[in-house]
């Protein structure tokens, strides 16, 4: 873990923290979670989460947010 990380880690809430764990869960067909604004502005700011800006709403896990979870286990 680089210092970049370690700084995300301290700065996420526990609420980002969950959702970006419900978001990595495999869903075999399913929706993806509904987030609230806040969650979602958090982690993308965090640099874990992609929203696309065409429209589509499917948000997607980024390298980052899955090295984030990665460590934390």
């Amino acid at each position: 873990m680089n210092d970049s990380d370690t700084s995300n880690a301290q700065t996420i809430s526990a609420s980002a923290i969950w959702a970006l764990e419900r978001l990595a869960e495999i869903r075999y067909g399913r929706e993806t979670p509904a987030l609230g604004w806040s969650v979602t502005r958090e982690l993308i700011s965090a640099g874990f989460v992609n929203y696309p800006m065409n429209g589509r709403p499917n948000i997607s896990i980024t390298p980052a947010g899955r090295t984030f979870l990665k460590n934390r286990k």
